[in-house]
């Protein structure tokens, strides 16, 4: 299972979830941001990560570190079950997320 690590600005992060599910082909809407929110609010399970997953064709988890420097966050990304590109495209998102400032109030179609 192909796992990346890496940071990313805090801002670009649902962003970045939106075009991760898309690989995936999981069907992100307000309720998943809603749970990432509260989940890295939270203080219960563990205290310094929130994993999230994104289940489509393939699986995608996110583990998401709670602690915020400078605007950025460390985020891993697992998968299982993918075509042995999907790591690359992975990547290349990621890399458009770290290069570029993208709006923080991405909207969602319900």
């Amino acid at each position: 299972m192909p796992e990346i690590n890496n940071w990313l600005k805090r801002d670009n992060l649902k962003g970045f979830l939106v075009a991760l599910s898309s690989l995936a082909e999981y069907r992100f809407d307000n309720s998943d941001w809603d749970a990432i929110e509260t989940g890295l609010e939270s203080d219960s399970g563990d205290p310094s990560w929130f994993r999230y997953p994104l289940v489509g064709q393939a699986k995608i988890e996110i583990a998401i570190s709670k602690q915020v420097e400078e605007g950025d966050v460390d985020v891993r990304v697992s998968i299982e079950g993918a075509s042995p590109c999907l790591g690359e495209q992975v990547r290349a998102v990621w890399m458009v997320f770290n290069r570029f400032e993208v709006a923080a109030d991405v909207d969602l179609l319900d």
